[in-house]
């Protein structure tokens, strides 16, 4: 669920820098809803394959279990959507960053779209850096506990939960410092950025 609000948080982002374009916008959000579904999907599927079962200790003590364990594939395949997700969102903000690029002579005037960009491409990277850490961890047996509990941390999505909210509070920022004159800047063939 948190990968899907920061997802959710770039494609706001993303669009704010294609100025809201109604055709980008409607195949991003249905994109967006493949992944949400897919993720919906695998964890309903999970749960019925594992058969999850909910047991009473004693009055007031409940615990869950489950009788089977799941493939180990499927630590993988939770993080194949949001993955390519992102790809697309990252390609499509490097390609409005290398306009922006051209038609401005770097990012020094307008810090506003340096922020989104950056923030971008550091939220991309630790979406690898994270899914590899996760899946090197359900793939592999680690015999040394303290070495598995670390690479299954360093792969959880509290990091990105984190990341996330850096993006919101580093975009208000830039905004509030006046950047570009907050939100607004003109040039040739770019309009202002708009946030929905």
């Amino acid at each position: 669920m948190t990968i899907l609000l920061i997802d959710y948080i770039l494609l706001m982002r993303v669009l704010a820098l294609y100025h809201q374009n109604k055709r980008l916008a409607a195949c991003l959000r249905s994109l967006f809803g493949l992944e949400a579904a897919f993720g919906l999907g695998l964890l309903i599927y999970g749960n019925i394959y594992q058969e999850i079962v909910v047991g009473e200790l004693a009055k007031g003590a409940t615990f869950c279990g489950s009788n089977r364990d799941p493939p180990k594939v499927w630590g993988a395949l939770t993080w194949v959507a949001p993955m390519l997700y992102g790809i697309i969102l990252m390609v499509l903000a490097l390609y409005k960053a290398a306009e922006h690029w051209r038609e401005t002579a770097g990012f020094s005037q307008f810090t506003l779209v340096k922020v989104l960009i950056q923030d971008q491409a550091i939220y991309f990277v630790m979406v690898i850096f994270c899914s590899v850490m996760q899946i090197v961890s359900d793939q592999l047996f680690i015999p040394n506990i303290l070495l598995a509990n670390l690479l299954s941390i360093s792969g959880s999505p509290s990091l990105l939960c984190v990341l996330g909210s850096h993006l919101l509070v580093h975009l208000k920022e830039a905004g509030e410092r006046g950047a570009n004159g907050g939100t607004s800047y003109r040039m040739k063939t770019m309009s202002n950025i708009e946030f929905s």
